[in-house]
């Protein structure tokens, strides 16, 4: 009986020492920043000690060399590693890709063992010289979208190939190992045709399913943008396209289920409604109305979705999915809350998935003036549901100073508020730090450092808006 009350002993101050067995990895974006007023987010915003790890999106590449993307991100570095000085276990992770990116630097990165090797070499001093502790592929994807059929096993090459590199460096510097995580499609289709799933199942130390977006308003009915189960208005393919098929399928064809994250989303895809009909499935004419700060057709922050709540939408469960939904004059939404978020961790834990993934921080209500549930309530309610973050207690005094890396450059770049030319001194001198409209072109604007003069573009359709210091729709 001794022996045995020394075992529980043990395994329950095991228990408390390690901590939860979960991980929370939450994506930050660094076009954020361009958002107006209160939708406006930087590393600074960050709680610290909300997740366990973050991921930096997205990074870029030039001759299959890894690169910034934007024109600040050295200095947002900087901010997004002193998180660090106020939680000790973060981990960061800096995640190269993304939808906008597509796939022809990748099919090209990945075409020969040369093309690889520089890109691996780059990756680790990147990684290195900026403090990340690791490196997330976000690939979009594999075999679609010009990718070659070759490419599904050029990928398993490339995460083998950087998993080894990551191994040797680690040896030979004396340092702890890089991570090496991948962002992966939840859909069937897409899952089939780009991913070698056990092999790259062994390698990876964790991979992050996107299990959302899962309906659209590219669709001609009304859908979940993450739904949790299939509902009876799917048919054919589309019963493949909800969180409990997706997560599973990854499981049953060989992704170790400690290192499947499950994707969360903090945003709603909204529809116009093409009837009086307002179930889920019911016609729809296209996208919704964008939001005021998000700026894009279809697509709400969960805060945005609140303030339509608020102005008197109605608000319906959606049975057999799990997942909420409302609308209000034509306009419908398929969204996340507190109370879908509460069912989907249930689940995670009776599945025996690893964690759960982010996406992202900057639109769940971080300021906590939109919903009323307090700062980061879908976040939050992840936290508290698999246990994460119990060892860190953020420091209330002020974050050191981060000296920043090197002098600023200008640099291309895309998204809203693309890394522009050096104009000279001319136009910045004795002005202050900040941006200033181009009088001659909307989509341009100035971005005035120390006195130099870096021309910066908006994306496609934007345009300067003085008022938001920030690019708009015109």
């Amino acid at each position: 009986m001794g022996k045995l009350l020394i075992c529980v002993g043990l395994a329950l101050l095991l228990h408390v020492q390690l901590g939860s067995s979960y991980i929370l990895s939450c994506y930050f974006t660094n076009w954020a920043q361009y958002r107006p007023g209160a939708g406006k987010y930087l590393p600074t915003n960050i709680d610290p000690c909300l997740c366990d790890h973050l991921i930096y999106a997205f990074a870029s590449m030039d001759n299959n060399m890894i690169k910034t993307y934007e024109w600040n991100d050295e200095k947002l570095y900087g901010q997004f590693q002193a998180l660090k000085n106020q939680n000790s276990n973060l981990k960061t992770l800096l995640a190269i890709g993304g939808w906008n990116f597509g796939t022809q630097k990748f099919t090209a990165m990945v075409s020969s063992a040369a093309n690889r090797q520089t890109f691996i070499n780059s990756v680790i001093q990147f990684l290195r010289q900026y403090q990340f502790d690791g490196l997330d592929i976000d690939w979009e994807f594999p075999c679609t979208r010009g990718s070659p059929p070759q490419d599904k096993q050029l990928f398993t090459v490339l995460v083998q190939e950087l998993m080894s590199a990551f191994e040797a460096e680690a040896k030979k510097t004396n340092r702890p190992r890089l991570m090496l995580t991948a962002a992966v499609s939840a859909g069937k289709g897409v899952i089939d045709t780009g991913y070698q799933i056990s092999q790259i199942g062994a390698v990876l130390d964790y991979i992050h399913v996107m299990s959302y977006d899962l309906h659209g308003s590219g669709e001609p009915t009304v859908g979940e943008n993450s739904p949790l189960y299939k509902g009876p208005a799917d048919q054919g393919q589309m019963i493949y396209y909800n969180v409990d098929y997706a997560m599973n399928y990854w499981k049953s064809n060989g992704a170790p289920a400690e290192k499947l994250l499950v994707g969360f989303a903090t945003y709603g895809h909204n529809f116009r409604l093409a009837s009086s009909n307002t179930a889920v499935g019911a016609p729809a004419s296209g996208p919704g109305p964008a939001g005021p700060f998000t700026h894009q057709s279809g697509f709400w922050a969960y805060y945005e979705i609140c303030t339509f709540l608020k102005q008197g939408a109605t608000q319906a469960w959606d049975s057999p999915q799990d997942v909420p939904y409302a609308y209000n004059n034509g306009v419908w939404i398929g969204y996340d809350n507190v109370k879908s978020f509460q069912n989907k961790v249930q689940w995670l834990k009776q599945g025996g998935f690893g964690g759960a993934m982010v996406w992202t921080l900057d639109l769940d209500d971080f300021s906590g003036t939109f919903c009323g549930q307090g700062k980061y309530p879908l976040i939050n309610t992840l936290k508290s549901g698999l246990g994460t973050g119990a060892s860190c207690s953020a420091r209330t005094d002020p974050l050191p100073p981060v000296a920043p890396t090197q002098q600023l450059q200008p640099k291309p770049g895309g998204g809203s508020g693309n890394g522009g030319s050096s104009a000279g001194s001319g136009f910045c001198a004795g002005k202050a730090n900040g941006p200033y409209p181009d009088p001659t072109n909307k989509n341009h604007f100035y971005e005035c450092q120390q006195g130099h003069t870096y021309t910066q573009s908006c994306a496609a359709g934007l345009v300067f808006d003085n008022s938001c210091k920030c690019c708009n729709w015109a």
